[in-house]
């Protein structure tokens, strides 16, 4: 086979194809995101029959290689019938078998044998691990103490932005390297709650934010990371005292312990009305941000957050824009809908373990208000608006999920699910024998297929004896003059009360 020079190569296509891209299959092999970036460059949203985008090289194309292509060009959306390979090897049928592998529209690559030189060598820089999460790309959590992290439930602090800029946290050594480690795959223990929802089959907040951002990593902010994404909870000021809650989270409850102990558990949390520098550099990120997460307390009852969202209406900022709350659903924010309408996205998930009586007791608050503010929000039929429901699933309402289940169903509002790792006295990995029996004769053949996931792990979690549970349990019902057993018979039962 006589050397054609890279010249002629592209010359003799071109008598038979549009060419697209005619580029140097090394380019794809420095960074594991050059391959998801050379396709995003060159994408079309629609290509004719005789387009073809030409990657070319002298060297063996391992099957390692090939996967990764294949996996960019499904992602970014090219059909794998445009894309043509040019080396000296036959690698039709590994075309065919790779392309087996649900990869897109499992079409082969297209392959032709030609002897070609001068072609630099293939490196092995773009391996991705599959462990990867967008998250420490892009977005930043503040939690109440104004300790700053990569997510909601990533365990420990990164930064405080007490001491430092919002800026130079996300730039700072440590962000870089947890970045450096995940990308080596390693599963580092700060993301632990993620790693051991997936052992058991269960969707973490890394899967579903993967799902969403993995296009935008690869193209954009793997190898330039940027705050797109806030996740703010500037205070603790929540009018619910949850069971499941902690003093930190609600004052509420923070109050309701001082007045028990005598000691105040926690100093008065919110940094969002104590240190205006942080707003403003929070304002000041308004023109780049695709997404603003609101927490609290109770994010609508927090006026900081209010004006941050007027603000962003008013300069124009909330066309790019998706808002998210997470809201207890006791407070209907009348004040906050206009400034809504202007947002690229509303999206609130309310925070419903489960309905009426029960609801009541676990929450602290009132069914009937809550149920009203939900359904006034849906019959708002804002085109923008969109309204889920989150679930924190524990040992209290894991035997009433169907009931919450069939209610958001009746008010056609999609259910994710949360589970519960703090307080451990509540954690479903704490049920005794008889309530897991419970649990696997009521939701064994549930339809709900996340419903699996949760026996796995109360499959695999060993049998507890309940008392931390009843202690933890006797102790509301003490302060707060209410009966678990009474509004939670069967469960209550079966964790020995």
């Amino acid at each position: 086979m006589s050397v054609v020079a890279l010249s002629q190569l592209k010359n003799n296509l071109s008598k038979a194809y549009s060419i697209k891209c005619f580029v140097d299959l090394a380019d794809l092999t420095t960074t594991p995101s050059q391959a998801y970036k050379v396709l995003e460059q060159y994408y079309q949203s629609e290509f004719l029959p005789h387009d073809r985008l030409v990657f070319y090289t002298e060297h063996a194309i391992t099957d390692q290689l090939l996967r990764h292509i294949y996996q960019a060009a499904t992602l970014i959306d090219v059909s794998n019938f445009f894309l043509l390979f040019c080396s000296p090897f036959d690698i039709g049928d590994r075309m065919q078998i790779l392309a087996q592998e649900n990869h897109g529209d499992n079409i082969p690559f297209q392959s032709i044998r030609e002897n070609i030189k001068n072609t630099r060598p293939l490196m092995a820089n773009f391996t991705m691990p599959d462990i990867l999460c967008p998250l420490p790309w892009t977005h930043t959590t503040i939690v109440q103490n104004g300790q700053v992290s990569p997510c909601c439930v990533y365990q420990g602090a990164i930064g405080s932005v007490v001491n430092n800029s919002l800026h130079d946290i996300f730039h700072n050594q440590d962000y870089a390297h947890l970045r450096q480690r995940l990308l080596s795959g390693e599963k580092v223990s700060g993301c632990d709650s993620c790693w051991s929802l997936e052992d058991h089959g269960m969707i973490s907040n890394r899967v579903r934010h993967m799902r969403l951002l993995k296009k935008d990593l690869m193209t954009k902010y793997l190898d330039d990371p940027k705050i797109t994404s806030l996740d703010i909870a500037p205070g603790n000021t929540c009018n619910f005292k949850c069971r499941i809650c902690s003093p930190v989270w609600s004052s509420l409850f923070a109050q309701e312990a001082q007045s028990v102990t005598g000691v105040q558990p926690v100093r008065s949390f919110n940094w969002a009305e104590s240190d205006t520098k942080i707003m403003e550099e929070i304002s000041s990120l308004l023109p780049s941000l695709t997404n603003l997460d609101m927490y609290g307390g109770e994010p609508f009852l927090i006026k900081p957050l209010h004006k941050l969202v007027s603000q962003a209406a008013e300069q124009g900022h909330a066309k790019h824009i998706r808002l998210h709350y997470n809201s207890n659903g006791s407070i209907y924010p009348d004040h906050l809908i206009d400034h809504w309408k202007q947002f690229d996205h509303v999206d609130i998930q309310f925070s419903i373990d489960n309905v009426g009586p029960r609801f009541d007791l676990e929450r602290g608050g009132s069914w009937e208000q809550v149920q009203s503010n939900i359904r006034k929000l849906v019959d708002l039929s804002l085109p923008n608006l969109k309204i889920s429901i989150m679930p924190t699933v524990s040992i209290m309402n894991i035997l009433y999920l169907d009931e919450v289940l069939e209610w958001a169903n009746e008010l056609g509002l999609p259910v994710n699910l949360n589970y519960l790792d703090s307080p451990k006295e509540f954690s479903i990995k704490n049920l005794t024998a008889d309530a897991k029996q419970l649990v696997f004769e009521k939701f064994q053949k549930h339809p709900r297929t996340e419903m699996s996931g949760i026996l796995n792990l109360v499959r695999s979690s060993p049998d507890c004896d309940g008392t931390e549970f009843v202690t933890l349990t006797k102790h509301f019902d003490l302060i707060r003059g209410q009966n678990f057993s009474s509004s939670h018979a069967e469960i209550a039962h079966a964790m020995g009360m």
